[in-house]
């Protein structure tokens, strides 16, 4: 195979990254498919390095998989910076050397090789876990499988890896100064002052008129201005014409501000800049703010982003954690990462960093079917030019037959008001003995409403990030003042679930 290590290149690991390798070590001694759960920051990409390093030594063929070109190439960036020859299987990249022991893989172009067989794969961003993916794990099963991901919390994951591995939370970082700390402002809470409680639940009509407010709150861009005029900026948002739309209005205001989206073409041509050469003059200090539509929520490691603005909301605690971590990258100055959140994503999530200190389990898809499995993009198909019905190839936007550009601004309609430092809650250390009066107490309610069995199992879980575990889970006991409020909780949660329908 030839030389792999061209001059050793040792990188000194930070006191926490040594401990998250060894806890990584320590697992797959015994396990063969592995996730590790590192925050974003947090270097996973030189800590799987340190395991190739070890397993050259030992004669291994290593594969390192990406799901995006961008990560194939910051990988073989990473890799050469260390000493590393490697060769990229991906597309027509001219770095094709299929006879060395390491490979850095698109995921897509290492489907179609058959032939390529490996002892070690690593799964970059696993939580997106593809059919490919998948295929790959069958067609080796005495193979290794090594996951990386700030955010495992894909349905079904646990199918596929056997053992989750999180040796250190995104607070825990923050506390020994390797990220950068945050703040969030967002819309004040939803006041209940006033709401009646009618057989143990709030009243429909009370409860309807306390919750009902738009999506967004605030006006994006004079809440930026008011907050965050001086900080480099990433903003969130929920499609191509608001986009384009808030790069309008922050350029009105003398903001160098730019858009990208996931539906541009990459590489620049005659008539179209790409995707690639927009982020780059953004991370050359061209622009001040990037304004992202599917796309920046990861392999994006602009370390100097000080505030991050969401002018959309989600349900994703994966896309939540995976967003809030663009702005949490340590850069020498910046201490904390402002963070705009105007989609009430932290009222109906939690604050991320206790979304994903609570997670301690893979989901192994046994407890609930989702209805909404993630599915894998289809191709993207040419599309008529709507002046001329020129076949325009897919995500060109002008026409090359007539010239005509759509153009896509469009506003969107926000609240009047404006946002607020979020205080968060102070969480409570549960006792075993706790935690099975509490699930005692979700079994009355769920008897007394004939609720179907498992139901308090799952609230449980939703509590706790587990379902119950070493405990007696068809007890039943009382209804104290502390689940009374839990339940009315979920039952806002569930009133937003179906307004938003």
């Amino acid at each position: 195979m030839g030389a792999t290590i061209l001059m050793k290149k040792d990188i000194e690991l930070w006191p926490v990254q040594k401990h998250i390798l060894s806890k990584l070590r320590e697992a797959v001694k015994y396990n063969k498919r592995v996730v590790l759960m590192s925050p974003t920051g947090s270097g996973k990409t030189q800590i799987a390095i340190q395991i190739i390093k070890q397993a050259l030594e030992k004669n291994k063929r290593i594969a390192f998989i990406c799901h995006r070109i961008t990560l194939v190439e910051q990988t073989s960036r990473s890799l050469y910076s260390q000493g590393i020859s490697h060769g990229i299987i991906q597309g027509d990249n001219p770095d094709n050397f299929p006879n060395r022991a390491v490979q850095v893989c698109s995921i897509q172009t290492l489907a179609k090789r058959k032939n390529d067989k490996f002892d070690i794969y690593f799964y970059d961003e696993c939580h997106v876990l593809f059919k490919a993916h998948k295929q790959i794990m069958l067609d080796n099963p005495d193979a290794f499988f090594i996951g990386l991901s700030a955010s495992p919390m894909a349905k079904e994951l646990g199918k596929h890896f056997e053992l989750l591995v999180h040796p250190v939370t995104m607070r825990d970082l923050i506390n020994k100064k390797v990220l950068k700390d945050f703040e969030i402002y967002g819309p004040n809470q939803i006041d209940l002052t006033g709401v009646r409680t009618v057989a143990g639940d709030y009243k429909k009509d009370d409860l309807a008129e306390a919750a009902d407010k738009p999506k967004l709150t605030a006006d994006i861009v004079q809440t930026w201005l008011k907050l965050a005029k001086d900080r480099r900026t990433i903003v969130f948002c929920s499609g191509v014409a608001h986009g384009r739309h808030l790069q309008k209005e922050f350029v009105r205001h003398g903001i160098k501000a730019v858009e990208v989206n996931g539906y541009m073409i990459k590489e620049d041509t005659e008539e179209e800049i790409g995707a690639n050469t927009i982020i780059k003059d953004f991370r050359d200090g061209k622009y001040q703010v990037i304004i992202s539509v599917e796309m920046l929520v990861a392999g994006f490691d602009v370390t100097d982003i000080s505030c991050v603005v969401f002018a959309t909301s989600t349900k994703s605690k994966m896309k939540w954690i995976q967003a809030m971590g663009r702005g949490l990258r340590k850069h020498e100055g910046l201490e904390t990462c402002l963070v705009l959140d105007h989609g009430s994503i932290t009222e109906n999530l939690g604050f991320p960093d206790d979304i994903e200190a609570d997670f301690s389990v893979l989901d192994d898809g046994k407890h609930a079917e989702s209805k909404n499995k993630p599915k894998e993009k289809p191709e993207r198909l040419p599309k008529k030019c709507p002046s001329c019905d020129y076949l325009k190839a897919p995500g060109v936007q002008k026409c090359a037959a007539c010239g005509f550009t759509p153009k896509f601004i469009e506003d969107v309609e926000t609240e009047k008001g404006e946002l607020k430092k979020l205080q968060r809650k102070a969480k409570k250390d549960y006792t075993l003995e706790q935690k099975q009066s509490f699930i005692s107490q979700l079994n009355q309610h769920c008897s007394e409403k004939g609720y179907a069995f498992g139901w308090a199992s799952h609230k449980y879980k939703e509590k706790f990030g587990t379902f119950p575990r070493g405990i007696n889970k068809t007890r039943f006991e009382p209804i104290g003042e502390e689940v009374r409020k839990y339940i009315k909780y979920l039952n806002i949660k569930a009133y937003h679930k179906r307004n938003k329908k």
